[in-house]
């Protein structure tokens, strides 16, 4: 048996549904011991009721086909109305082409005859408990991006474009900040957003960096609807499909307009603070001094804290890049999987083919022997009855050749007496001899082993 994780089992609940009572038994016994549950129903009926109430807990479901009040094929049916993909495994003593059909139908996992190989079950159980444990973990990668990805769009802006690098979304902080509509931009270029202040050669280098799959990070002066301005510390990276082929860009960008202005304000004001000084060198220069240096660290905290945002931002960026290989590659190899159980499910079926073939041949055998035997027994007493009658025949001759005895010493004629008494002597010689000889031939050509019992030799 190839090697299960019994890590992986334990997670699942699995609901068995078998109508022998010793068969449902004894598996549900030894399954109890690798799942973390088991969930039992003695017919498909009480299968549904069971899968019914506790649907969300049931990861696999375990059932025979042929079972009273609903089939396992019935069963699955009614199932198949509340959930489209949960793996089924069914158990059977027939293998009907119509079962396998309907089975296929319904995205049945496995289909395994019975008696049960139970190797064989937990082979495929393991194998079943792997591609979950990987959905799974893709499910939960899922939901960390989401998680990253809301964080993003939620105190961020967000461009996004199609792979001509027309804008294809931007999200409500975007339309906030801006004003615009997004049926107004939805088509656009990117090149649209450029205010006139920024050099046209800043979207050309934005524009080579997505073509060649390289992130761009920079400061963008864009427009808003109403003719002003924002200003944002941007990150631009190319997006990519599961084959690696461009699909567009993604712009992040952090709006510093107010900390730009507020710079500006703030060398503006050391500037005419400088002015000042200069002209009142001599009047309160360690005031002055002061107010400088408090300018100064202003402008050091304003600057520490942008680059904690663009560390933030990095950091988001590049986790959700990982998670997005991450996320292919998973996909890839439950891909893999999915394709190596195929594969396995019709060395499966072949071998399925072969068991039945075998037990045919069985029986054949079986039926052959008996025949063979009644042959034998046949033959040996025909032998039996052959003897006897032979036994018989020579002591009526005998008896006869007394009779004639008798006969010829009551005769006077002496000579004639002995050639009749020689007559019938060399006729019971004669037939002596036949039957020497005809029981030889019974030794020569019979078998060795009933003539053995027969005549104890």
């Amino acid at each position: 048996m190839a090697s299960v994780d019994k890590k992986l089992l334990k997670r699942l609940t699995v609901l068995y549904v078998e109508d022998d009572d010793n068969v449902r038994n004894e598996l549900t016994k030894l399954l109890s011991s690798f799942f973390n549950k088991i969930y039992t129903a003695c017919d498909g009926k009480e299968g549904l009721s069971l899968y019914s109430e506790k649907k969300d807990e049931i990861d696999i479901i375990i059932a025979d086909i042929n079972m009273p009040k609903l089939t396992g094929i019935e069963m699955l049916e009614e199932i198949r109305t509340m959930n489209k993909s949960i793996p089924v495994i069914f158990t059977t003593a027939y293998s009907d082409t119509k079962f396998l059909v309907d089975s296929i139908k319904l995205k049945v996992f496995e289909y395994i005859i019975k008696p049960i190989d139970i190797r064989l079950l937990m082979t495929v159980l393991g194998e079943l408990a792997t591609i979950l444990y990987h959905e799974f973990l893709l499910k939960q990668q899922n939901k960390e991006l989401k998680k990253y990805k809301d964080i993003i769009y939620n105190n961020n802006i967000v461009i996004r474009t199609n792979k001509n690098l027309k804008i294809s979304f931007v999200n409500d902080l975007f339309i906030e900040i801006t004003g615009f509509d997004k049926k107004e931009l939805i088509g656009k270029d990117l090149l649209f957003l450029k205010h006139k202040d920024l050099d046209e050669e800043v979207y050309k280098k934005i524009y080579n960096c997505v073509y060649n799959n390289k992130q761009w990070n920079g400061i963008l002066k864009n427009i808003t609807k109403d003719g002003n301005y924002y200003i944002a510390n941007s990150s631009v990276i190319t997006t990519l499909d599961d084959t690696g082929v461009m699909t567009g860009c993604l712009m992040i960008q952090k709006d510093e307009t107010k900390e730009a202005l507020k710079r500006r304000e703030v060398q503006t004001s050391l500037i005419r603070d400088k002015s000042e000084i200069f002209k009142k060198s001599k009047e309160t220069t360690a005031s002055l001094e002061q107010k400088i240096n408090i300018l100064e660290e202003e402008i050091k905290i304003l600057e520490t804290k942008i680059e904690n945002e663009e560390i933030e931002k990095n950091k988001y960026i590049s986790t959700s890049e990982i998670y997005s290989k991450e996320n292919r590659k998973l996909r890839t190899e439950v891909a893999l999987y999915k394709k190596d159980l195929e594969e396995s499910k019709n060395f499966y079926k072949d071998k399925q083919k072969y068991v039945k073939e075998i037990s045919d041949l069985k029986v054949e055998v079986k039926r052959l022997s008996t025949k063979l035997e009644t042959i034998e027994e046949d033959h040996q007493k025909y032998l039996k009855q052959l003897r006897l009658n032979y036994e018989v025949k020579i002591d009526d001759l005998e008896k006869e050749l007394r009779r004639t005895t008798d006969k010829y010493d009551d005769l006077e004629n002496a000579e004639a007496i002995s050639q009749k008494l020689t007559y019938w002597k060399e006729k019971a010689k004669s037939e002596a001899k036949r039957a020497e000889k005809l029981e030889r031939d019974i030794l020569t050509h019979g078998d060795k082993t009933i003539l053995s019992k027969l005549f104890g030799k």
